[in-house]
């Protein structure tokens, strides 16, 4: 499976599980020390688990490559170093969820514009 194919997925997955860490994630002011973004940050970690063990068709390389790609692997480290860790760790989770975002409203702008040609 290709690395932006499994990240969507996985993104996906996020979101149908708890759309509501989900768009807290997504939204989060990081630079502020907020309780509510530490449980939604702490459920990616764990969701990511849930996601390889969901998924047993994922070679133990595409595993890894998700972690690493999302950036899951800072934001184990921000809860390794908690409470002396930066807030900066997050940060790039948040911009590759950002980035699925735009990519799944441009294919769905894209998907409209195709029906009404």
């Amino acid at each position: 499976m290709k690395g932006s194919n499994l990240c969507d997925l996985f993104f996906q997955e996020l979101k149908k599980y708890n759309a509501t860490n989900f768009k807290t994630l997504l939204e989060a002011d990081l630079q502020q020390d907020n309780p509510v973004v530490h449980k939604a940050c702490s459920s990616v970690v764990t969701r990511y688990f849930i996601f390889i063990e969901k998924h047993p068709e994922l070679s133990d390389s595409e595993a890894k490559l998700l972690y690493f790609k999302l950036k899951i692997d800072l934001i184990a480290r921000y809860f390794s170093e908690y409470p002396v860790s930066s807030t900066s760790d997050l940060v790039p989770f948040q911009e590759e969820m950002r980035r699925y975002v735009q990519r799944t409203k441009e294919e769905m702008n894209y998907g409209e514009f195709n029906t009404a040609v």
